[in-house]
């Protein structure tokens, strides 16, 4: 009896690994965690990048120390939006700088969130603030107004 129950633990040891193994794609990779800016005339409400008092060219994302953070401005039917990768590796207390021309450094706060799942680790940012600017967030894009 003894040797049966050690032979079907066993068994079921595989199967429980093989279709872990199944249900997990080698080209599946986790979205790397993001935070999604617009950025507002505090008087128009009009986006500063559609109504072009501001171009790509006059952002730059950095840390505490002055390392670059990587962005993209995102420009679809009229809405710009900055898609900024804050580094992840610490999870509470983190912050970056949006600074735009030589006339705005928005300070974003913001904390990791590790989520582990069968296949792969995922990284989110979450409790975002952004103090000393009036902000709102809607669907996770944060509209800050300057």
């Amino acid at each position: 009896m003894k040797k049966y129950s050690i032979i079907f633990l066993f068994l079921l040891t595989v199967i429980t690994l093989s279709c872990t193994k199944e249900n997990c794609s080698e080209n599946v990779i986790p979205p790397q965690a993001s935070v999604f800016i617009e950025v507002l005339d505090e008087d128009t409400d009009e986006n500063v990048f559609t109504n072009e008092t501001y171009t790509v060219g006059d952002i730059s994302v950095t840390e505490f120390d002055d390392t670059e953070v990587d962005f993209v401005l995102i420009t679809r039917d009229s809405l710009n939006l900055i898609q900024i990768f804050p580094k992840t590796n610490v999870e509470l207390d983190n912050k970056i700088y949006l600074n735009i021309a030589d006339d705005e450094t928005i300070e974003i706060q913001y904390d990791v969130e590790t989520l582990n799942t069968e296949c792969y680790t995922q990284k989110r940012i979450i409790n975002v603030n952004i103090p000393f600017y009036t902000f709102t967030e809607e669907n996770q894009i944060f509209r800050i107004k300057i």
